[in-house]
């Protein structure tokens, strides 16, 4: 279905916001700076939103369901369990690299979380989402023993740890150590840990 053009400057807002946290940080920037960066004007960004607030809590919003679906298409593509997990990870290393942007400013939002209660309650919801997605993946592996009788729950917040450990990517120099290799290093540690051996 095409995007209705209210969708389509929306995304181009919480696009623009994004960019502009990525270089200016939350506190750092402005409504203004958003507008700019857009290129719309100040009265068609404050028709969709109020505040910079507003804006921001938005794109928390837009980029669960942007990844939500990407994550949601991958996964159901995938014939067990441990392909679908194994996939999760490539997946979210191919988004890194295609655009490091959402992962860049996660760090940024779970800081506000600190000193925002909105913004915790949200940022909230997108992990406990998540967690109960993963969480259901490995307990249809535990059903179809493809994995060991583990507490799903407790390994599915340990695969997220894990796969938190590739937005230290968007922080720091590591090019002598590709995303998608550590995601495929990491997650073969993980699942042979889960996985029951048939040999």
């Amino acid at each position: 279905m095409e995007k209705s053009i209210q969708d389509q400057k929306k995304e181009q807002i919480l696009e623009s916001a994004l960019t502009v946290m990525t270089n200016k940080g939350y506190f750092g920037s402005t409504m203004d700076d958003i507008v700019n960066e857009s290129q719309m004007s100040k009265g068609a960004i404050y028709h969709y939103f109020k505040s910079k607030k507003e804006v921001y809590l938005a794109v928390i919003d837009y980029w669960e369901k942007k990844y939500t679906t990407i994550l949601g298409q991958e996964v159901n593509e995938q014939k067990s369990s441990l392909s679908a997990l194994k996939k999760l990870f490539q997946t979210f290393a191919i988004q890194l690299e295609k655009d490091p942007t959402p992962f860049q400013c996660l760090s940024t939002f779970w800081s506000i979380s600190r000193h925002d209660e909105d913004f915790r309650k949200s940022m909230q919801k997108v992990y406990n989402r998540f967690q109960k997605f993963v969480e259901l993946i490995i307990t249809e592996g535990i059903e179809n023993k493809e994995f060991k009788k583990i507490n799903p729950k407790i390994a599915s917040l340990s695969l997220i740890l894990n796969i938190e450990g590739i937005f230290w990517f968007t922080l720091y120099d590591t090019k002598s150590v590709k995303a998608s290799s550590y995601m495929n290093t990491i997650s073969d540690y993980i699942l042979n840990a889960y996985t029951i051996d048939k040999g």
